[in-house]
């Protein structure tokens, strides 16, 4: 574990000095963006038989040229990834993790130096919230490394720019569609019967979730589908599903009364936070309807929840100095408890021990 606590302690330095002492200086915030990028290249490109579901993907990747082309099991983007990489290097993934890690700190990171007030407090928030998406990542991590980068032509309002972005990112993971309503979400306005709508309607799909998974459940793999959801069923009688989506709610809610005392719809409010916002909070619905079946489909959730590494920095720099420091205490509290639980919770082997290409 103690290279993690190296690594988030570097990234929480870097946030403290982006937040207190450097504040917009681009120059400076570039420079340790880079640093910051390449530790993680590095950190996720060597690193073997650790992360996510290394088996499967470890498998994937020896047997891809025994798999028929557009049958392969995985969605067409991703294995004409896998192809490439391994036809240009000949090697094992290593290459191909070096890609990945690569990809998700372009396209993360540039969008962080664009649309966030504190880029590497955004970053601080990314690895606590997700050590696999900071850059150990597959394929959903680089179709939501898309997708977020999309959120640079929502701001711009370059319908076209978007939509193909983002249905780039459903061809290496098909959940980015989920995302395409993120485009007129932005400029949505809530109210009182807005508000009592949407609860209405998420009611109803909490009663019908099972009936919506089986209808979307390909959207995180058409193969699973029936897999996760006997094991859905199963969990639904074994244990009570509504404990585990009251634990997932707890930071997202923790986060939300944060964030929504500065959401203004009026002329003088900010429209790039309420957007942010509206993005955000349509991940907390999202979570709450489909968590209760299995803790897997709240991965459809994945790509309006990254939207929190933005909204808070948001929030921080709206904020006057007493909310300020309570923002910062809550966040960097809860970010190290959130952080530290991921890890402890990742003793399976699956994060600890943190293995290398030169252990194998």
């Amino acid at each position: 574990m103690a290279i993690y606590l190296v690594i988030y302690s570097i990234f929480f330095l870097f946030s403290t000095f982006n937040v207190f002492v450097s504040g917009r200086r681009k120059s400076v915030i570039l420079f340790l963006m880079g640093i910051l990028g390449l530790t993680m290249i590095v950190f996720a490109g060597i690193r073997w038989e650790t992360g996510t579901d290394w088996p499967q993907y470890h498998y994937y990747y020896k047997t891809i040229e025994q798999r028929i082309w557009g049958l392969s099991g995985m969605e067409i983007g991703y294995e004409v990834l896998v192809r490439t990489v391994k036809a240009l290097t000949n090697t094992d993934e290593t290459p191909f993790l070096f890609f990945c890690a690569s990809f998700i700190v372009f396209f993360t990171y540039t969008s962080l130096y664009k649309l966030s007030p504190f880029p590497l407090f955004s970053l601080f928030l990314l690895i606590s919230y997700s050590v696999v998406g900071s850059g150990f990542g597959v394929r959903q991590d680089l179709s939501i490394a898309l997708t977020f980068f999309s959120i640079i032509f929502i701001t711009e309002r370059s319908p076209f720019k978007f939509f193909a972005t983002v249905l780039t990112a459903a061809l290496i993971h098909n959940s980015a569609v989920m995302f395409l309503p993120a485009y007129f979400l932005y400029t949505f306005k809530w109210n009182t019967v807005k508000v009592v709508v949407v609860l209405i309607g998420v009611i109803f799909c909490v009663l019908m979730s099972e009936r919506l998974i089986i209808t979307l459940g390909p959207l995180i793999s058409a193969h699973k589908t029936e897999h996760y959801m006997e094991m859905g069923l199963i969990a639904v009688r074994a244990d009570n599903p509504y404990v585990a989506l009251l634990k997932g709610l707890s930071g997202r809610f923790l986060f939300l009364m944060i964030c929504i005392g500065f959401v203004n719809y009026k002329s003088d409010g900010n429209s790039h936070y309420n957007g942010i916002f509206n993005i955000y909070i349509t991940g907390i619905i999202m979570y709450i309807i489909f968590t209760p079946i299995n803790l897997v489909f709240s991965r459809l959730a994945r790509p309006y929840d990254i939207c929190q590494i933005l909204i808070i920095p948001m929030a921080y720099s709206l904020a006057n100095r007493t909310q300020k420091i309570i923002i910062i205490s809550i966040i960097v509290a809860f970010s190290f408890f959130k952080f530290y639980t991921t890890l402890s919770g990742s003793e399976d082997g699956s994060l600890i021990p943190y293995r290398t290409i030169f252990d194998s």
